[in-house]
């Protein structure tokens, strides 16, 4: 079973989603791109059997862990 990573990146003054590598969605707000991005983990650990990460760029600029769906 593999793994699934959604990550949070600052992108154009909002905040793009990338799932697995693949840019997907765009949002004006961090907390849009998070609760959408729990809700896919979510289904995704819940329905499909995929352990899931959230990972969100912090100030910094680097990734770091903010959710685990197992």
């Amino acid at each position: 079973m593999s793994l699934s990573i959604l990550q949070l990146v600052g992108s154009h003054g909002g905040w793009r989603l990338i799932d697995n590598g693949t840019p997907s969605f765009w949002f004006l707000e961090r907390e849009q791109a998070m609760q959408i991005a729990r809700v896919i983990a979510d289904s995704r650990a819940g329905l499909r059997f995929i352990p899931t990460r959230i990972e969100a760029e912090n100030d910094a600029g680097e990734l770091e862990l903010v959710a685990s769906f197992p």
